[in-house]
């Protein structure tokens, strides 16, 4: 079975670490720390009432410093985005991408919790289809990052996480090499030791020696070497081993943001057939239109190979500033450019030569912005067009 036909239910995690909503966050945490896992849920009588992630820690140490006065309803995100045990995990993972989360509740009719999935238990049940697209970790890795050198305060690596809504902190030293990482996890553990971010230097706090890989190596044995050794993130050094980048369970998952409209393209052949059998008369380049205009969070902008756009969701005016009115019929590139993307030529001339999906993080006129560019082709394999979608990061 591939991918994009897998129910939720069947890569979710059924053992949920749970904690009640008067209870103390520090609790929350001690469970969290030492269960290894990500995220508890706050619940009551077998219903979500909220999530308590590394990422709120993150937030929360960074605000004030400890989290002992909080009880886990000060502390957690609510409400809680769940989906049903039927949904499949290609829709699963499109949700957390529009949503901009990491974590999504599995509940029945009624609402009670049956389990809790995250972008790893995605990540773990990518078919072999997904690594032959996407061969080697240069094609998937963040060139987007924190580092920091080992004198920073913890307190500046914490300012430097949330500002940049990064997992991670990366240690260098003068040349860039990579010294250590300081993660969301470590974050977690240092609010269980009542840390002080005032007083503690990223050198004291971060863990080392720092795993690496190449933008060269191949992606799914950097995925099987993370597995292994149960962690999260992999720091990408170039032949000089210093840092450029880094590849994590949300890069990884991420690819699969052009596997989600291929499905799309699916389902609107599924209906056009089903609505054929029914003697009715609809146009397929319709059905898709109106898919991706439901897309909530996402912009989809579609140029022919002249870069003359034929094709933008509304969502372009709300994720790239650009009023969609008065877009058509102009040059992609120039369009993609005036929103902050300096770089979009060279973009192009590459994705004219390489068919893969590139990634790019551009700081756009509503904030930071990923963007994804693709070269559309037919059922021939002849390019016919560029693609992009575009979603806040």
């Amino acid at each position: 079975m591939t991918f994009d036909r897998i129910p939720i239910s069947a890569v979710m995690t059924r053992t949920v670490w749970q904690a009640r909503p008067e209870q103390k966050a520090m609790h929350a945490l001690a469970l969290m720390q030492s269960k290894s896992v990500s995220s508890a849920l706050v619940v009551e009588d077998k219903l979500i009432l909220g999530i308590i992630t590394e990422r709120d820690v993150v937030h929360a140490m960074h605000r004030s410093g400890g989290l002992e006065s909080l009880s886990c309803t000060d502390l957690m995100q609510s409400p809680v985005v769940s989906v049903s045990a039927k949904t499949l995990c290609i829709e699963a993972f499109h949700l957390m991408a529009g949503r901009g989360i990491r974590h999504l509740g599995v509940t029945d009719s009624a609402g009670r919790v049956l389990g809790i999935a995250s972008e790893g238990d995605l990540m773990r049940n990518f078919g072999s289809e997904y690594y032959m697209t996407f061969k080697d970790v240069g094609g998937v890795m963040t060139t987007e990052f924190c580092k920091l050198p080992p004198a920073a305060t913890l307190a500046e690596a914490l300012a430097q996480m949330v500002e940049a809504r990064q997992s991670c902190v990366v240690a260098v030293d003068a040349e860039g090499h990579p010294v250590g990482v300081l993660t969301e996890r470590d974050v977690v553990r240092l609010c269980n030791q009542r840390a002080d971010p005032q007083r503690l230097s990223l050198g004291q706090v971060m863990h080392s020696p720092v795993r690496t890989v190449r933008p060269r190596d191949r992606l799914h044995e950097a995925v099987v070497s993370m597995e292994a050794a149960h962690i999260r993130r992999l720091v990408v050094v170039d032949d000089r081993d210093v840092v450029s980048g880094l590849l994590t369970h949300h890069e990884v998952a991420r690819g699969l943001q052009g596997d989600y409209v291929s499905y799309l393209k699916d389902v609107v052949k599924m209906q056009a057939r089903d609505l054929q059998r029914a003697e009715s008369s609809v146009d397929e380049k319709m059905l898709l239109a109106n898919i991706l205009r439901s897309v909530a969070g996402t912009a989809v902008l579609a140029s022919d190979l002249k870069y003359r756009i034929s094709y933008a969701t509304p969502a372009v005016d709300e994720v790239l500033g650009v009023p969609v009115k008065d877009i058509c019929g102009t040059d992609i590139r120039e369009t993609l450019k005036s929103t902050g993307w300096h770089a979009a030529d060279a973009a192009f001339d590459e994705a004219a030569v390489v068919r893969l999906p590139r990634h790019y993080m551009v700081a756009t006129r509503r904030g930071k912005t990923d963007l994804q560019l693709s070269l559309l082709i037919d059922a021939q394999e002849r390019p016919q067009g560029f693609l992009v979608l575009g979603q806040r990061a």
